[in-house]
Formats: C-alpha cells, structure tokens, sequence
C-alpha cells in the first residue's frame, strides 16, 4: 500500500449546540463553544488516500484532486457558517465535520483508493474518519 497525505486550510465558523438540548444542556455538553453568537477556526482538512499499486506512478494526481477538494469540499467548508451548511440537525462537531467530508469526497475517487479524513481544528484537538 502506498499512501498519498495532503492537506488543505480553510476558515469557517460554527456554534456546538444539538437543537434536542437546553440552552444550559448545550452549555454542559458544549462548554464555551456552545455560545450562540459561535466562534470560527483556522481548520486543516487532510485527505489520505491509500492504493495497493500506483497508476502513472501517483496514487491520483495532485492536480485532479486540488481541483475535487476546490469543486466538493470548499463550497461547504471554505469562510462558512457550519451550521448554516449543514442544517440544524447536524452538530458541527470535529467528529461530525470530518465523517461529513469523508462522505463528501468518497464517491469521487478512483476503485481500489481507500480514504482517511484527519481534521484539525486547534493545536490540540484533530479527528480522524477512516471510512468504515
């Protein structure tokens, strides 16, 4: 197997809050990020995607897939407002943001290339979603 990691910034904005909880319930789960006036982050988004053999001696081409991040992923992610991307019932968790572009992403890549989605979203929080 052989492994292609690269990693893309964006800026957004979002508030943790389920719409099934309190305002104190949120506050509990949530801490500070629970406030309703919300908060932004400077997030890295990392996209590995594992092959068993190379094709034109890359996994997928840099190129090809700065250019799938920029069409799938950015439109969503990129000087937003989570929330308002994806909708109210979804909690903007780091968790529920990389299951989400894991999802986003997936369907486009070639048979046989596997995806983990690693989101920082500070120094000392990142998440990982390996597909299964």
């Amino acid at each position: 197997m052989i492994t292609l990691a690269r990693t893309y910034r964006f800026a957004a904005a979002h508030t943790l809050r389920s719409p099934h909880l309190s305002g104190a319930e949120n506050a509990r789960v949530y801490g500070k990020c629970a406030h309703p006036a919300g908060h932004g982050h400077d997030y890295h988004l990392e996209f590995q995607l594992r092959a068993p053999r190379l094709t034109d001696d890359v996994v997928v081409g840099h190129g090809w897939l700065d250019q799938l991040v920029a069409r799938v992923i950015a439109p969503r992610f990129d000087r937003r407002d989570l929330n308002q991307t994806f909708g109210e019932d979804f909690i903007t968790t780091g968790e529920n943001l990389a299951v989400a572009a894991h999802r986003l992403l997936a369907p486009h890549l070639p048979d046989g290339v596997a995806l983990t989605v690693r989101l920082v979203e500070t120094e000392k929080n990142s998440f990982a979603f390996h597909g299964q």
